[in-house]
């Protein structure tokens, strides 16, 4: 009979996280977490891969990446609304399907996927009360002017 598989604490996660995040983005999804342990988390696998760059450009590595770009990508994450996470998740995975379709097949829908999101994702500028107020008086005149 196997033994139950320990529940990781949340100081394990923070002490080891490269055990249980196979990769930073996983870190910001992780509901057992709070923000601020979030943070500490990526704080570490941060320090984990600056370290690891810094072997590499000195030339102690096994050629592994190490892997900064996602920390960073993550944390910005962190400080994104939940929307605005949804929407750079989409598109980002909409954009990397275009770069993978090099013969193009799927490009109209994608470019157009992506427009659209973009343009969704975009804050509308609602009209100042003062400007709409302005437009109606202006139709109502020219209506007058109208025969």
């Amino acid at each position: 009979m196997s033994e139950p598989v320990p529940v990781p604490t949340t100081q394990d996660k923070i002490d080891k996280p490269h055990v249980f995040f196979a990769v930073p983005g996983e870190v910001t999804i992780d509901p057992a977490l709070s923000k601020d342990e979030k943070i500490e988390v990526l704080g570490v696998l941060e320090q984990d891969a600056r370290q690891l760059a810094l072997a590499s450009d000195e030339g102690m590595t096994g050629g592994e990446r190490c892997g900064l770009r996602d920390v960073l990508d993550a944390q910005a994450a962190l400080e994104m609304s939940p929307v605005a996470y949804a929407y750079d998740l989409v598109l980002g995975d909409l954009r990397a399907r275009m770069k993978a379709d090099t013969a193009g097949h799927g490009w109209a829908v994608l470019e157009h996927a992506l427009s659209a999101l973009e343009a969704a994702n975009k804050p509308s500028m609602p009209m100042a009360v003062d400007d709409a107020a302005a437009e109606i008086e202006d139709e109502i005149a020219r209506e007058k002017l109208d025969p």
